[in-house]
């Protein structure tokens, strides 16, 4: 600490960049100052009450600097060299690399490609999309809706390929298509993705009329079926008539970060934002929001946020920069949104469970708890649980569920550690691990330790909680009565139920399935691959015996076995 000061105090009083900087050598920390001796003399004031400024002057041996000629050339020097060097403790969202966007490429025939980087590919952009399996499932519906080509680049043939009798493209290559007919196409394809249907659909129509009187039947189908899709994109949409065309919204609240994607003046998509380092105040606010665009992703016309920015002329010059084209930042959020946010989130303000947490167990709430339960029924279907809970919120998409393999008969600890392996060697390329947390006493505390130990999972923390006496067991040998801290006590609870009816529901589904296909097996020409489909589709056997013949003949199912399947379950 005493070097740290020294070397503060030769300091410039000029605008730069600092760099804190660990024995080894690594960088601690990022920041840029107009003044960069008093920045860092309020760094260093800061020690004695923020948590995070004494883990950085902790770990840092050095704070080097680079003076620059403006305080805009320091703002985007801190983004890169952030971006570089990935310093421990500066805002990092959690995601590799951006949220996949679709591209309507510049071509003479275009196509529909994904990217994750703003500007890589030349074309129109559309996105982000929230969560990231929708870019996939979108890609490949534009291409059965609008038949835009497959092939990347378009090759030049003699004869039709396979996706062409597939109906995903309509095979500009062997000229089956007009050059005006195909950007037809295209255009309706831009305003699925943007929302603004009006500007091609009454073209539509009238190219339904167009094909109907030529008797061209089949192409007058297709683009009935464009039209349906645009219409159900409009009558699905939850929030319309936004007063904002295209903007990206960042709902703080406290280190919860809600993002709104706004396009074609409606939401298209939303996403809690993940972040590996999280601080306070308008630093963290900046950095959310460099280090979102700073991935590549797309930056819109207008970026909204709840809170007040430090940085704010330097972000709204540096995004402008990046777009090509003006950047607007506001903070009035519209009133459909704010509903929208409303009725659909609630944020959890973790400053107290932080502090107690602190308190009692004597280390920082950490920012991911992972917490695990078995559910058998009379040693069948026995099945393993693992729920998340990350700053404040469950994050059911996190959540996983594992059928026990290795085990016969009731044995809840081995169940329990066959479970615990399988997730903790996740755990071994996990820059940060999470807190586990076990359903059931001292004896399951023991199965996790002792997976922990046989993988060699050295920090990682386990604790236990029994259920009535609501105690805690920590790996440290300690036992917590948790109604003498209730915020301790909401927090573990929450979590140990949560995963005990994860659990439960999936041994249910087991049960119910397994119930269902006994079922089946008794019906005449129902085999192994026949169950499956019925029991996807129908999921009970009333849904199945409410069926109509028809019904079951679309699934692929002959009419015989249709009809016995009928006979079999209504009784007759």
């Amino acid at each position: 600490m005493e070097d740290l000061k020294k070397q503060i105090e030769l300091a410039p009083e000029k605008s730069g960049v600092y760099l804190f900087r660990g024995a080894d050598g690594s960088y601690v920390y990022i920041g840029k100052a107009k003044n960069l001796k008093n920045r860092l003399k309020n760094h260093l004031q800061s020690v004695k009450t923020d948590p995070k400024e004494k883990k950085i002057f902790g770990e840092s041996k050095t704070v080097e600097w680079i003076i620059t000629k403006s305080d805009y050339e320091a703002f985007v020097l801190e983004n890169e060299l952030i971006k570089q060097y990935k310093p421990k403790y500066n805002v990092r969202l959690k995601s590799g690399s951006g949220y996949p966007m679709l591209v309507i490429t510049d071509d003479e025939y275009p196509t529909v490609v994904i990217s994750r980087k703003f500007g890589e590919v030349k074309g129109e952009y559309f996105g982000p999309f929230l969560p990231s399996r929708t870019a996939r499932a979108m890609k490949d519906l534009i291409h059965k809706l609008f038949k835009l080509r497959t092939c990347d680049p378009m090759p030049k043939r003699d004869a039709v390929c396979f996706d062409y009798h597939l109906g995903l493209c309509s095979a500009p290559c062997v000229n089956k298509i007009s050059k005006k007919e195909y950007r037809l196409d295209v255009e309706s394809a831009k305003a699925f993705l943007s929302g603004n249907v009006s500007k091609v659909i009454y073209q539509l129509y009238d190219r339904i009329d167009q094909y109907t009187k030529k008797m061209l039947f089949e192409k007058a189908a297709v683009v009935r079926d464009q039209i349906t899709a645009m219409e159900n994109l409009i009558q699905k949409q939850e929030v319309l008539g936004l007063p904002v065309e295209e903007a990206d919204l960042f709902y703080f609240a406290g280190e919860s970060v809600l993002l709104v994607v706004i396009r074609g003046y409606r939401i298209v998509g939303k996403n809690f934002l993940q972040f590996k380092e999280t601080g306070a105040g308008g630093e963290f606010y900046d950095q959310v929001i460099t280090g979102y665009y700073g991935k590549g992703n797309y930056i819109p016309d207008l970026i909204i946020t709840n809170t007040d920015l430090t940085e704010e002329e330097n972000i709204k010059k540096w995004l402008t920069a990046k777009k090509g084209s003006p950047v607007g930042i506001d903070h009035t959020i519209p009133e459909g949104v704010k509903n929208f946010i409303d009725r659909n989130f609630s944020f959890t303000d973790t400053t107290a469970l932080k502090g107690q947490f602190r308190q009692v167990l004597g280390f920082d709430l950490p920012y991911r708890i992972e917490g695990f339960d078995i559910s058998t029924l009379q040693g069948e279907y026995t099945v393993g649980s693992c729920v998340v809970w990350e700053n404040g919120n469950m994050d059911k998409k996190e959540y996983r569920r594992f059928r026990i393999k290795t085990v016969k008969g009731v044995d809840d600890y081995s169940s329990l550690r066959e479970v615990l392996y399988r997730r903790f060697k996740k755990y071994l390329d996990m820059e940060e691990k999470p807190l586990v947390l076990i359903d059931g006493g001292k004896g399951h505390l023991k199965q996790g330790l002792i997976v922990r130990d046989a993988l060699g999972l050295e920090g990682l923390r386990v604790f236990s909680i029994a259920k009535k006496e609501e105690t805690l067991f920590t790996d440290d040998g300690r036992e917590v009565d948790l109604f003498q801290h209730q915020e301790l006590l909401k927090l573990f609870t929450r979590i140990r139920d949560e995963a005990h009816r994860f659990a439960l529901s999936y041994n249910r589904k087991l049960r119910e399935r397994e119930g269902l296909k006994e079922v089946l097996d008794r019906i005449e020409g129902v085999g192994k691959k026949r169950k499956e489909i019925l029991y996807r589709t129908y999921k009970t056997v009333n849904r199945i015996a409410e069926a109509p013949v028809e019904e079951l003949k679309r699934l692929g199912i002959p009419e015989n076995v249709a009809q016995n399947i009928k006979k079999y379950l209504s009784g007759g």
